[in-house]
């Protein structure tokens, strides 16, 4: 357990890093590049997202659940077939969809294919990419440390290379071959961990079964995580795709937090029993509602005065964008749980795959009527209402597997506080002249209200954080 909460924790730094790194660029980039340049941006980042799937193969989820297994019950021999055997199913896929992609863009002259072509190391850096071997051996600070020095790196050649909208190519370079970097410095030392390459796949009839399995819900996914942008730039321009996609970003660090403890659990979960995956699914269920309540009721309160601030004027017309999009904060990770950890803890991979793809038949169908009418808010309503849907399915597919009552005894309790924290969020004035200072005010205001309705109501995960809080200052 004590390994469990240091990559917990490993990975929240690593998140909250991820999250102020934008904090930092997104401003600079919003400003110099303008909303017509980020949303070209957008169209390129979101098509290549698209693309990666069928590099990878949700090879990410079958090793790390292979690997942890592998690593807690098996020999180093089989854990060397098991790295490489995965592996080879990855890096096909890269090359063909690499080359594939390449003849495709440069034949056809599509919209935007020469930045298309500067993100093809983007495309080579899924190929690459073996961060799941270690989170499957749990070894997340591995992960962490290596990416957050190639992340500096990248945010330095930002600041120096990009200042105005005709940079936007600079840009595309350097976060396809910062990821690439990436990538690649995970092979530095894998010898130490592994044997030499094998000759053959690794048990082919049942990783090719589990692979198409996995890979139709990561199509669905991107449908509505990545081609939702894509989709809405052909029936509006670019700067409201850049609208649409900016009003996401501060909600999708935020998600990279909450939802790294579901990364870190999902390997746990795997290697255990029925009952011990009870008690983790409920405490990881509240901690995973209780940390996205929170954070929607600091971000909506704040919503109106930090689009101005942070994105510049120009982006003002996103200011309700934002503030709804902010509801995907409570709804993705508590589906989340239901999928990542338990469902293919558990190998129930239809289960897995059952919702998204009727979520992603949902989004394509509420994008064609309401993409063309309501541009940015259209494509909004569809990706909440499909959220919703895929959330309630990924609940309810696996029903059967967890006691209902005992899992979300203490959820509505969570929601009546988040509430009636936001409501008193919303009267706040706006006493303090600075911005910043204002919304940091608020913030710590909103938070010690919910802290403080948390303990009136005597949860039990309360004794949890006192025993943590107690275990910190100790160790400290």
């Amino acid at each position: 357990m004590k390994k469990t909460l240091l990559n917990i924790l490993y990975n929240a730094v690593y998140q909250i890093f991820l999250v102020l790194v934008p904090l930092i660029t997104v401003p600079y980039l919003s400003r110099n590049l303008g909303p017509s340049t980020y949303g070209i941006y957008s169209n390129v980042n979101n098509t290549i997202q698209f693309l990666m799937v069928f590099c990878s193969l949700s090879i990410s989820y079958i090793g790390m659940r292979t690997i942890s297994r592998t690593r807690a019950h098996s020999t180093p021999q089989e854990l060397t077939e098991a790295f490489w055997g995965l592996w080879y199913f990855q890096a096909l896929a890269s090359v063909i969809m690499i080359l594939a992609t390449v003849l495709f863009v440069t034949i056809t002259k599509v919209k935007y294919w020469n930045y298309i072509l500067l993100m093809i190391p983007f495309m080579i850096s899924a190929q690459l990419d073996i961060s799941w071997f270690f989170q499957g051996l749990a070894e997340f600070g591995k992960v962490v440390l290596r990416n957050t020095i190639v992340k500096l790196c990248s945010v330095v050649l930002i600041f120096w290379l990009v200042k105005n909208p005709s940079d936007l190519w600079k840009y595309l370079l350097i976060m396809s071959l910062s990821t690439l970097a990436g990538s690649l410095v995970f092979w530095i030392n894998i010898r130490e961990y592994v044997g030499k390459p094998v000759k053959h796949f690794y048990r082919l009839k049942e990783s090719v079964i589990a692979i198409i399995t996995l890979l139709i819900p990561q199509i669905a996914t991107q449908v509505y995580t990545s081609l939702d942008k894509p989709i809405l730039g052909l029936y509006q321009n670019s700067t409201q795709v850049s609208f649409y996609d900016n009003s996401q970003r501060i909600s999708n660090m935020i998600l990279g937090v909450i939802t790294s403890i579901t990364l870190v659990m999902m390997p746990k979960m795997a290697a255990e029993g029925k009952e011990t995956q009870k008690v983790v699914l409920k405490k990881s269920l509240e901690v995973t509602v209780m940390l996205g309540l929170i954070f929607a009721v600091v971000v909506m309160v704040n919503t109106k005065q930090f689009v101005p601030f942070f994105f510049g004027n120009k982006y003002i017309p996103m200011t309700n964008l934002m503030f709804w999009f902010t509801l995907t904060i409570v709804i993705i990770p508590l589906g989340g749980v239901f999928a990542n950890q338990f469902a293919l803890a558990n190998q129930r991979d239809k289960e897995y795959a059952i919702p998204v793809v009727i979520g992603a038949i949902c989004e394509v169908v509420l994008t064609y009527f309401l993409d063309r009418s309501l541009a940015a808010t259209g494509a909004l309503i569809a990706i909440l209402i499909t959220e919703l849907v895929v959330c309630l399915l990924r609940v309810w597919i696996v029903r059967d597997d967890y006691e209902f009552t005992y899992v979300f005894h203490d959820i509505p309790k969570y929601f009546l506080i988040a509430l009636i924290t936001f409501g008193i969020g919303m009267v706040i004035p706006n006493i303090i002249p600075s911005a910043f200072l204002n919304m940091a005010f608020k913030s710590i205001v909103v938070m010690a209200i919910y802290a403080g309705l948390m303990f009136i109501f005597k949860f039990d995960l309360n004794k949890d954080i006192i025993l943590l809080v107690k275990k910190f200052f100790k160790k400290a």
